[in-house]
C-alpha cells in the first residue's frame, strides 16, 4: 500500500462523499509510526465528506496490539478500537482556530490541509495511541510478581519473608484509642 492512498484531496471528494477501507499489514511501511506492535493487520474504514473547503473524516480504526502487563510483566495481546471524527482545516483556519462549522465534544480533532488534502496515517495512529490502556494488565486479577524473587503470586507462594513494617509508624502501633 502506497503512502499516496492515504491522502485524501479535497477537490477529489465527490458531493456525495468518499468511504475507504484499509487492511495494513505492515504500518511502517506504510508511513504510519506506532509505538506498541501490532498482532496481525491494522483495519480502518472512513466516510470522508467536503463541507466547503474543509473535509469532515469519521471512522473507526481496529487492531490487536502486543502488551506487557504492568503487574506480571507478561506478554499479552490486546484488541483497541478507537472512533474518528475529525475536521481538517485550511492551514490559516487551523492556526487561527476558525473554521465555519461548530464541533462537538466528540469531535476530536482539526488539522491543517496539507497541500489540499487530509492525510489519514495520522488518525490511525493517534487513534491507536489513544486507545492503549494507562495501565496494561494481562487479566484484571492478576496479582503481579514477588518485588523480591519474581515470581507470579498467581503460581502460589513464593516462601518469600513477608515485608518488614515501616520503623516510622511504630510510634502510631502504641496508641490506643478511647
Amino acid at each position: 500500500m502506497e503512502q499516496s492512498d492515504f491522502i485524501v484531496l479535497l477537490n477529489k471528494i465527490p458531493s456525495e462523499g468518499l468511504e475507504r477501507e484499509f487492511e495494513i499489514a505492515n504500518p511502517a511501511g506504510a508511513g504510519i509510526e506506532l509505538s506498541v506492535p501490532l498482532e496481525g493487520p491494522l483495519h480502518a474504514r472512513f466516510e470522508i465528506e467536503r463541507l466547503g473547503g474543509e473535509i469532515r473524516v469519521s471512522g473507526t480504526v481496529r487492531a490487536a496490539v502486543r502488551l506487557e502487563c504492568s503487574r506480571c510483566l507478561a506478554p499479552f495481546t490486546l484488541p483497541v478500537e478507537g472512533e474518528v471524527d475529525a475536521m481538517f482545516v485550511p492551514p490559516s483556519s487551523a492556526a487561527e482556530g476558525e473554521h465555519q462549522y461548530e464541533l462537538s465534544a466528540s469531535e476530536l480533532d482539526v488539522q491543517p490541509l496539507v497541500q489540499g488534502g487530509a492525510d489519514l496515517r495520522s488518525l490511525i495512529a493517534e487513534q491507536i495511541h489513544l486507545a492503549l490502556p494507562l495501565k496494561p494488565l494481562c487479566r484484571e486479577s492478576c496479582g503481579g510478581i514477588c518485588p523480591h524473587c519474581g515470581r507470579e503470586h498467581a503460581a502460589g507462594p513464593c516462601g518469600c519473608a513477608p515485608p518488614a513494617g515501616d520503623p516510622r509508624w511504630e510510634a502510631l502501633k502504641k496508641l490506643t484509642v478511647p
